[in-house]
């Protein structure tokens, strides 16, 4: 396995390959550790980003205003010269090195989907002790599910889809198949959610969402966020936070 301080490093700057994804994302639930630090570097960053976004905007103002001031008194029209002052400015910025590279980049997707991802828990099948007799199917896979043990809950779920295509098997199918990293059989299985329009539907739409960002899909993910915005039954501020975050 990697070292796991070059996990963190190549995670940070958006580097890990898809090997080191399911490595990264294994640590993540399993080394109590990893994951404190993880937590430190990832607040970190977003202080830095915050503090960077709000010298940048000071920055600007500032540009524009020393431009404005030494500007002829002809002047271009408004709307030209202020998209003109704008332009230099930034233009000087760049020259001074205050632009980093993540700042007009767009958003960080494995970041944003980091921070909003939590797997569903299971409101399906009660597991108890006193069930521990019950050999069927249906608890084997939930309680592959509960220890994630992704492969075999996803293997007893399609089993069970089988015999028993129902919107829990899919949603939960659906679930594992997103924690395991297995993007596009979730989605397809969440589309399906959706369409029936069931007690999961809106569930769905917020993990569908939450996929595209990680693909880097964005319009889907606006897409998606906003029917769940109007939709209104799960995760409404979220969504909305969110949506902030990609627009």
């Amino acid at each position: 396995m990697m070292d796991k301080e070059l996990l963190l490093y190549n995670y940070f700057s958006n580097q890990l390959t898809a090997e080191q994804q399911h490595q990264f994302d294994d640590l993540l639930k399993t080394d109590v550790d990893f994951k404190k630090q993880f937590d430190f570097e990832k607040n970190l960053k977003r202080v830095i980003r915050e503090k960077e976004s709000d010298n940048l905007r000071a920055k600007l103002v500032s540009f524009e205003k020393e431009i404005e001031s030494a500007t002829p008194v002809r002047k271009l029209p408004s709307s030209n010269y202020r998209k003109w002052a704008m332009a230099a400015s930034v233009a000087l910025l760049i020259g001074l090195g205050w632009l980093g590279y993540n700042n007009f980049s767009g958003p960080n997707y494995e970041d944003l989907y980091q921070e909003n991802f939590q797997d569903y828990p299971n409101t399906v099948y009660a597991i108890t002790r006193s069930a521990e007799t019950d050999s069927s199917l249906e608890r084997e896979a939930y309680v592959a599910y509960e220890t994630n043990d992704n492969t075999k809950a996803i293997q007893l779920f399609t089993e069970l889809k089988e015999t028993y295509n129902s919107e829990n098997v899919n949603f939960y199918l659906a679930q594992s198949y997103l924690k395991n990293n297995q993007l596009k059989e979730a989605n397809s299985l969440l589309k399906e959610v959706i369409g029936s329009d069931g007690d999961f539907a809106p569930q769905s739409l917020w993990y569908l969402s939450l996929s595209y960002i990680k693909e880097k899909q964005k319009d889907k993910a606006i897409k998606s966020l906003k029917h769940l915005i109007e939709d209104g039954r799960y995760k409404k501020i979220e969504s909305e936070v969110l949506l902030e975050e990609l627009e």
